[in-house]
């Protein structure tokens, strides 16, 4: 499986690193949430009131306000709305394009709406019976509300692909990374669909710097990865090992890499990445030396 073109990968770092530069200490350290019952104990049924209070779990795990109000309302594959708004508390009674121009299999047709006291998430009905493509959206609506409520200012095209990463950096990457290559059956065959405006390439490369920039394991985020996803992520991770230097700004000086002003290096082997390693400490160190020492306040 091949890395995600240079623009692509010039891409995600920018806009993670601007993320982790404006709202790194929001955002702390988050964890690494697994489909599971572990991190969603709730049981689940094809309903309103158990997709609402699913949504609410998932906002647990991102730096948003407690006690945010998020509405739900399904919409049918017309975009048409289906029965009324459900909260993230549970229901009432009445019941874009990826911002490095990929096109999805299965474009997301679910969208954030931002309310005078809240947000409202508009589903598409038919992701309540398809788990994969459930989490993925509720995963990527959280991203959503993160920018929202950090009055991140992103540009329409770029909306998609913004929530994704957004999610990703704030701990939810491996529901996106699932959701971006599914594998199933039709009855014209098998058939692979994508639930995300990331590609599976351009996701697990954002999950992979999340991983190496907060010290997890990487085996953790494998653990409930599929075959593809496995892959892309391996092919991630080699990536971003093989760039330390870009990963000692990410967490020093992301500013810069936000700039764009950084070299992509290509994939090394275990020696090469040794002296990559040494070599960008070096670097590192000489800038620090080199950096005014701010003042004790």
């Amino acid at each position: 499986m091949d890395l995600p073109s240079e623009d692509s990968l010039r891409w995600i770092v920018s806009r993670y690193a601007g993320l982790h530069a404006r709202h790194g200490a929001g955002i702390g350290a988050p964890e690494l949430v697994q489909p599971t019952g572990d991190y969603f104990p709730d049981a689940f049924t094809p309903t309103g009131e158990a997709v609402a209070q699913l949504l609410a779990r998932t906002l647990e795990y991102v730096p948003v306000k407690d006690g945010l109000d998020v509405r739900l309302r399904f919409v049918d594959a017309s975009g048409e709305e289906e029965g009324g708004a459900c909260g993230t508390g549970g229901c009432g009674s009445k019941a874009g394009s990826c911002g490095t121009g990929a096109k999805a299999t299965d474009a997301p047709r679910d969208r954030v709406l931002e309310l005078e006291d809240g947000y409202l998430l508009e589903m598409p009905a038919e992701s309540v019976g398809h788990p994969v493509a459930l989490t993925t959206a509720l995963s990527r609506a959280a991203g959503a509300i993160v920018l929202a409520e950090a009055d991140e200012d992103v540009s329409p095209v770029e909306v998609g692909g913004m929530s994704e990463l957004a999610a990703i950096a704030s701990g939810l990457g491996v529901l996106i990374v699932s959701g971006a290559h599914v594998y199933g059956k039709s009855c014209g065959g098998a058939r692979i669909s994508r639930h995300t405006h990331l590609t599976v390439e351009e996701a697990s490369v954002a999950l992979a710097l999340f991983v190496a920039l907060h010290g997890k394991k990487p085996s953790v985020a494998r653990a409930h990865l599929e075959t593809t996803q496995r892959e892309a992520f391996a092919e991630a991770l080699d990536w971003v090992e093989s760039n330390p230097l870009l990963l000692a700004q990410l967490r020093t000086r992301p500013e810069v890499l936000e700039a764009g002003l950084f070299r992509i290096e290509e994939p090394k082997g275990f020696l090469a990445k040794l002296f990559a390693r040494r070599k960008a400490s070096e670097e590192e160190a000489a800038f620090s030396a080199a950096s005014p020492k701010r003042s004790a306040s």
